[in-house]
């Protein structure tokens, strides 16, 4: 990435297999189970598919390092919350990590008003992207248990009836670049 945190075509190559990825499981998701038609999303990957957007990683301030591992819902919402203040807002997705080979997983972080992450759970070598929602809602922030999609009681409502009106903050850069369909 250059400096003035826009990504390289190969970061941009990073993000879009991590998007093929969700794309895979929502079609074998819709090829598998039966789809509510009256839902807004069939599974928490079509949310993502239809609501999410692009994050570009830069290095985190020291002070935000080291949060516990494995709570990275409540580890963003509680940053989120404690620095509003300076814009952020929590965000979940899946984030590319590398461990020797790529590996897309559940996670959740904060980002800036730029669109940039802070990631208060892991350092920057594990994300490599994120693709995700921003909830500028604090009220739907997981400061306890799991994420907003990953957690079977969170989950629900928001795969039935949809993000609340104004929930959902405007940062970040579509999941499908300008001009492209």
């Amino acid at each position: 990435m250059t400096n003035n945190t826009s990504p390289t075509k190969s970061f941009m190559a990073a993000e879009d297999r991590l998007i093929d990825h969700l794309r895979q499981h929502a079609e074998l998701y819709t090829s598998t189970q039966p789809v509510h038609a009256s839902w807004s999303h069939p599974s928490q990957f079509h949310l993502l598919l239809a609501l999410g957007r692009r994050f570009t990683p830069v290095p985190s301030p020291d002070d935000l390092i080291g949060m516990p591992d494995r709570f990275c819902y409540s580890n963003a919402a509680h940053y989120a919350l404690t620095h509003g203040d300076e814009g952020v807002v929590y965000a979940e997705g899946f984030a590319l990590a590398h461990a020797g080979l790529e590996v897309y997983l559940p996670h959740a972080w904060v980002v800036r008003p730029d669109g940039t992450v802070l990631d208060p759970t892991w350092d920057n070598a594990p994300g490599g992207a994120y693709v995700g929602i921003p909830v500028a809602d604090s009220r739907l922030w997981p400061l306890e248990g799991g994420g907003l999609l990953q957690d079977f009681d969170r989950t629900l409502p928001l795969l039935r009836d949809g993000f609340p009106p104004d929930a959902l903050a405007d940062l970040g850069r579509p999941l499908i670049a300008e001009g492209l369909s």
